[in-house]
């Protein structure tokens, strides 16, 4: 048996009670919010709780997350709401790596030698802590993918205006649609094979060291029939909720969900067209009951030509 004896100056202080009790309620939040990836919750409250904590090494991010699957199952939505909870609004900065393919767009990134700080180190300039999202991180310039070798092995990076940018307050989340073609085809092979699958072509993408420094490597699942009407009924209640805050009192029958869900399911895209639908039908009934100088608050249901919404 080998006995570890550790060395510090700094004494570890007991976290508060406060952010304990805080903590202890981020794994339910976060289920309450993302239906269909029960596998993803537990991984990434593992990581979010040890930084939160101070468990993580000084000269590292405080979590590093790369989260693959198709659009829509919740890699983004599961980020927000990790900065919501964690940190409140406004916490996150997100970046559109679709917007820095080519080389003459990188300098918009991460600056230029007149001193530009680009976008990137605008963000950290004002901040010390949040969230960084790095959407469709593949679709990035090579050039990019260096500096977040820097990132996430030392949490500081030295962008093009020559200065040294300070990570370590920040989770580091990278979303990619690498390899998702694996898991929308039709097959009965289980979803362990197909996530070994992702992860290879993964492998074939990126560099070695770069993959490495990722603290979580996670597969999101596509979203079953069922967990795309789970999503309806929370979108739906989360719409009655802001509008009745506006003092717009609305109940939603039975046929009505099941319209918002028929119009709004989508296999390809996943959830993001359900919420448009949803807060589309349920937005234009109120307009027009508006329009017609009526007061918005009712039922809500379904038109005789079965093609929108009406308050009765």
């Amino acid at each position: 048996m080998v006995a570890w004896k550790t060395q510090s100056s700094i004494p570890f202080m007991n976290p508060d009670p406060a952010l304990i009790q805080k903590l202890s309620g981020l794994e339910g939040y976060l289920a309450s919010k993302i239906r269909g990836q029960g596998h993803v919750i537990p991984r990434v409250c593992s990581v979010l709780e040890r930084g939160e904590l101070g468990l993580q090494p000084p000269e590292k991010p405080l979590g590093s997350f790369l989260f693959l699957g198709p659009t829509g199952v919740g890699k983004t939505e599961l980020t927000l709401e990790c900065s919501r909870y964690l940190f409140g609004d406004g916490s996150i900065h997100r970046f559109d790596m679709s917007e820095f393919q080519h080389l003459d767009s990188v300098k918009l990134f991460m600056g230029d030698e007149t001193g530009s700080p680009g976008r990137l180190g605008k963000v950290l300039e004002s901040h010390s802590r949040g969230i960084l999202l790095f959407d469709e991180v593949e679709k990035a310039h090579r050039l990019i993918w260096d500096l977040f070798l820097q990132m996430l092995d030392a949490a500081r990076i030295t962008l093009a205006d020559h200065r040294i940018y300070d990570l370590s307050g920040f989770y580091v989340v990278c979303t990619s649609n690498i390899g998702s073609h694996q898991l929308m085809r039709p097959t009965r092979l289980p979803f362990a094979t197909l996530e070994r699958a992702v992860l290879a072509e993964l492998h074939r993408h990126f560099r070695p060291e770069l993959i490495g420094r990722f603290e979580e490597k996670i597969v999101f699942r596509p979203l079953t029939p069922d967990t795309q009407r789970e999503i309806a009924l929370i979108v739906i209640g989360e719409e009655i909720e802001r509008y009745r805050k506006m003092g717009i009192e609305l109940t939603v029958d039975e046929e009505t969900v099941e319209m918002l869900i028929r119009k709004g399911i989508n296999k390809a895209l996943g959830a993001r067209p359900m919420k448009r639908t949803v807060r589309k039908f349920i937005g234009d009934a109120i307009r027009e009951a508006l329009k017609s100088n009526e007061m918005p608050s009712g039922i809500l249901g379904v038109s005789s030509t079965n093609d929108h919404l009406e308050i009765c």
